[in-house]
């Protein structure tokens, strides 16, 4: 009998995923580590995605069908089945044959590393490889990385490169937030590395597929922005957040009022009297009220929060001549002032999340 600190648990979401599946499974077959279970977690599939599963023989292999509920959903049916570690591989996805035993070693001669990711590739359609995942990350990271996973997201990329101890798990009763389409697997990472140690293998273990139809590409940006909203929310009302240093606090705040709530004045004045705001450095509080109502100028909002939010900003900081002139050009003429600030935008951002890797 397998011993369940080595057995993995090995969660594929599927959603009409008769293109791949196929393949994602023959990856996991061809693991060179054998104490695996793979709950394929049907999700609604109107296709042949059920078909193409049951030809597959190997006991391992459990197949599960659920009303369609999304991908968090489908995530929290393969942890309430699973027995063993956690490991992520999407339906469109796959394993080079060393990725469970390069981690699962790892982890078995690590008695105080609760968690490992590598690196791996993005692929194309037809499999061809592109950049590696660590073009795309900072780091990396070791340790106790909280703080850099509450950061930004691109700590480990796509969840297909890690594994991850059941322990913290269970003992915190973790599980995906449904509400979250975009960015479930942030959400998931940031509480789990509030309790875990991580460690990281230098090797290519895995091959994440781009195409049109992964979720970030479908999802439009301002959807898109909603979801990383919550996630951003969340992680400032961790008690944990409290410990971060002053850079990551600011960067946060200003991801979720600049970059995400643009467009929603009365969320983002919602934020601003929050402690967790409040309590950062007049000077931090005050940048950040001006480079808020300068973004909603510059986006072309007309609101009473801007005159106010600009009032905030130079209470905070009497000696910031840039918010003292930006706030008396916008009572003089906001059309004018919009059109000073729309001069200085730099080039559009490239709103395909995942345009930069082919």
């Amino acid at each position: 009998m397998t011993n369940q600190s080595e057995l993995v648990s090995i969660m594929m979401p599927a959603y009409n995923a008769e293109k791949h599946i196929a393949e994602a499974i023959e990856s996991v077959l061809a693991q060179t580590y054998l104490h695996w279970e793979l709950l394929v977690v049907d999700d609604g599939s109107t296709d042949e995605t059920a078909v193409i599963v049951e030809k597959f023989t190997d006991s391992r292999i459990k197949y599960i069908y659920k009303e369609n509920g999304g991908e968090a959903s489908a995530r929290n049916v393969a942890l309430d089945k699973g027995q063993g570690n956690i490991a992520y591989l999407d339906s469109d996805d796959a394993w080079l044959p060393h990725h469970l035993e390069t981690t699962m070693s790892y982890l078995q001669r690590s008695p105080d590393v609760d968690a490992v990711y590598t690196d791996g590739w993005h692929i194309d359609q037809d499999g061809n490889q592109l950049k590696s995942l660590s073009s795309r990350r900072r780091g990396p990271f070791e340790g106790r990385i909280f703080e850099e996973v509450v950061r930004a997201s691109d700590v480990f990329g796509p969840p297909i490169c890690t594994v991850l101890r059941r322990d913290h798990i269970d003992q915190h009763h973790l599980r995906y937030d449904t509400n979250i389409v975009i960015g479930p697997d942030w959400d998931f990472f940031t509480r789990y590395a509030d309790f875990a140690q991580f460690g990281y293998i230098d090797d290519h273990t895995c091959l994440y597929r781009i195409h049109q139809t992964n979720i970030s590409v479908q999802v439009d940006m301002k959807r898109r922005a909603g979801y990383l909203a919550i996630c951003r929310k969340k992680a400032i009302k961790m008690n944990s957040f409290e410990s971060c240093s002053l850079a990551t606090k600011t960067a946060v705040f200003y991801d979720l009022l600049i970059n995400l709530l643009t467009g929603l004045p009365k969320q983002q004045n919602d934020v601003i009297r929050w402690p967790e705001f409040t309590a950062l450095p007049a000077d931090e509080q005050a940048r950040l009220l001006r480079l808020m109502a300068s973004k909603a100028v510059e986006v072309g909002e007309d609101h009473v929060l801007i005159s106010e939010w600009f009032h905030d900003a130079m209470r905070l900081n009497p000696s910031d001549l840039r918010v003292r002139l930006l706030s008396a050009l916008y009572k003089m003429s906001p059309a004018l002032s919009q059109k000073l600030l729309h001069a200085k935008q730099s080039e559009p951002a490239n709103t395909d999340p995942l345009g930069d890797i082919q």
